[in-house]
């Protein structure tokens, strides 16, 4: 998506959305991230983002800090909404969201009522609890796996 900035006697200058944004994101730190943004045409065109961050908000006052001061000499005006200023229940809430959303969630709700359904609370119990044990054993081969390729090809074993 364009916005129109400015009308000039040569033609019209049109800023990208994804441009602009993909700019920010690359100017911001990794704990904030650009949500959207919104474009006011004209001689002092005006860019208003809405920014996401899980850090404080003296951290927050750095970012808004450092933005004006890149964007400002491109001709814009900036104006900052903070969506979530590093509220810690924000992340639950999106995980949470997420799973709700997840087609993977709902067939593992549906398989365990099934299965305690069928088998009852005892099968239920074992399946979970053979799965568990087997998840774990898997973790532990992993990284022992793991583990001894990183040491297989580390520089000190090839000396």
């Amino acid at each position: 998506m364009y916005f129109l900035w400015k009308r000039t006697p040569h033609g019209s200058i049109r800023v990208s959305c994804d441009g602009l944004s993909g700019f920010i994101n690359r100017v911001l730190s990794e704990k904030s991230r650009c949500r959207s943004l919104s474009l006011a045409e004209g001689e002092n065109a005006s860019v208003t983002l809405v920014l996401f961050s899980d850090s404080s908000a003296t951290e927050s006052f750095r970012v808004e800090e450092r933005l004006t001061s890149i964007v400002a000499p491109l001709g814009f005006r900036l104006q900052i909404v903070w969506a979530d200023r590093g509220v810690p229940e924000s992340e639950w809430c999106e995980a949470l969201s997420s799973a709700y959303q997840s087609p993977w969630t709902w067939m593992l709700v549906v398989s365990m009522i099934t299965l305690g359904t069928l088998a009852g609370l005892k099968g239920l119990f074992w399946t979970l609890f053979w799965g568990t044990a087997a998840w774990f054993v898997s973790k532990v081969v992993i990284s022992f796996l793991i583990r001894k390729r990183m040491g297989f090809f580390s520089p000190e074993a090839r000396r």
